[in-house]
């Protein structure tokens, strides 16, 4: 009997035994990455239903709305400079960005800011101003939180 059968039968069995580790390691890696996936998932959903925050009061001094926002949840807003501010003029939503542009927005205060100095935790109120050309005439404002929790109030003129 030949060699060459046996050769090709291991070689054969081999690139099998390769094929199914490759195979395994894959689905392994997978299903870590999934795991890890679903426990960042679960991770944000609860800091996400811990966090609350309320408007508390609007005043408006032409072209500037002060707006203070409380933090009315157990998870204290880390990053103020992504919370996204939005007003309404004559039906007509406004994005207003953090100190950019004409339009823009700026942290005043943060009172008591004792605990953790330029976050807003449990507690605290945030007074920011809202800067907007003269053309916009606000009539509703809405703060959302980096993790999307938002709330938002008529302005009384």
């Amino acid at each position: 009997m030949s060699a060459g059968p046996l050769v090709a039968s291991g070689v054969g069995i081999l690139l099998l035994v390769a094929t199914a580790y490759v195979l395994i390691g894959g689905t392994l890696a997978t299903t870590e990455v999934m795991v890890e996936a679903q426990s960042n998932l679960a991770t944000y959903q609860e800091a996400k239903m811990r966090t609350a925050i309320e408007i508390q009061n609007t005043t408006i001094a032409d072209p500037t709305l002060y707006v203070e926002v409380m933090n009315t949840g157990s998870e204290p807003v880390v990053e103020i400079s992504s919370i996204d501010v939005y007003l309404q003029s004559g039906g007509v939503p406004v994005y207003i960005p953090y100190k950019d542009g004409v339009n823009h927005w700026d942290r005043v205060s943060i009172a008591p800011d004792e605990v953790h100095p330029g976050e807003l935790d449990p507690g605290e109120t945030l007074n920011l101003s809202v800067t907007y050309q003269e053309e916009i005439n606000p009539t509703w404002v809405q703060i959302v939180t980096p993790n999307g929790v938002s709330s938002s109030a008529y302005i009384p003129r």
